[in-house]
């Protein structure tokens, strides 16, 4: 019985040109390459907003694959329908979380990297897409590459791969709803935070938005459950650890870029939110893939 997959090759074949010159080809583009890729799997709507409850944020990219089971992902200030066959991506700093699930069984595959550019992906922002057979087939070899290869290089050309064919195609239309205002407040604020220069205080943020310092405070705490405060210095971690990283820079020059006024501030509050050093959490990244994997399922074993 021929093979399905070298039927489909032998037709491509056949149409392919004689072209005039063999020793000529298409110009090509650099290929930005994504980093710290990391492959993970849900299987319980429950599941979805783990590791913690409600709205999460952080500055890595988070592509979704809704494979069986449809459900809501809440975006920043939308909320985007994925079926079971759509695919969504989430770029850093965006709050996320996830609702209405149609059943609690689900299989949802997630795909977190970094990126040094994100300006290719820029059209995706809010963009559900089909995940048609060529992207599954990518994903295919990605997922088993994940979990075979000892390195990330294949991985990380895999997913290259699987994104520059997904910034080809025509994005389907966006189920989505506007939510409350408040979860608006929110992404005005992410937003005058994120503006490079000077780290805006809470008074020139309600000042930028019309309103009292003291309103601001309570209309975000009654939006999000944390204080404004709270907040920020979330998004400026956060920040610091895609600089971390992702840039040359020193541990004190990014302190500085992040807003706090020395690097023994910085680092306690780094080490208070993640129970590890930035020195050592910029070189953490450094080991293999495959042996952080077996480093977390013997951590976890050992609970």
């Amino acid at each position: 019985m021929p093979n399905p997959a070298t039927t489909e090759l032998r037709r491509l074949v056949a149409k392919l040109p004689q072209p005039n010159y063999q020793l000529i080809g298409h110009a090509t583009a650099p290929l930005p390459l994504p980093t710290h890729v990391v492959c993970f799997q849900r299987q319980t709507a429950d599941e979805l907003n783990k590791p913690r409850k409600g709205r999460a944020f952080h500055h890595r990219f988070v592509l979704i694959c809704a494979l069986e089971t449809a459900a809501t992902v809440c975006v920043d200030n939308h909320n985007l329908r994925l079926n079971a066959g759509d695919a969504l991506l989430v770029f850093p700093f965006q709050f996320h979380h996830y609702i209405g699930a149609k059943r609690d069984a689900i299989s949802w595959l997630f795909v977190t990297f970094e990126l040094n550019d994100s300006e290719p992906l820029a059209a995706l922002r809010y963009q559900p897409f089909a995940l048609t057979r060529p992207l599954r087939a990518i994903a295919t070899d990605l997922v088993e590459a994940y979990e075979t290869e000892t390195t990330e290089e294949l991985p990380a050309l895999l997913l290259a791969l699987l994104l520059a064919r997904i910034r080809r195609l025509k994005p389907k239309a966006p189920q989505l709803a506007t939510t409350e205002t408040e979860s608006e407040l929110v992404l005005s604020i992410d937003q005058i935070a994120q503006r490079p220069g000077a780290q805006p205080t809470i008074r020139e943020m309600a000042k930028a938005l019309g309103i009292s310092s003291s309103h601001l405070r309570a209309r975000f705490h009654a939006s999000c459950g944390v204080s404004i405060g709270r907040h920020l210095r979330r998004l400026r971690l956060e920040k610091a650890c895609g600089l971390l990283r992702l840039g040359p820079q020193r541990v004190s020059e990014i302190a500085e870029q992040c807003g706090f006024s020395s690097i023994h501030n910085f680092s306690r509050a780094f080490r208070q939110a993640y129970k590890i050093s930035p020195l050592a959490y910029r070189h953490s990244g450094k080991a293999a893939p495959k042996l952080r994997r077996k480093r977390a399922a013997k951590s976890s074993a050992k609970k």
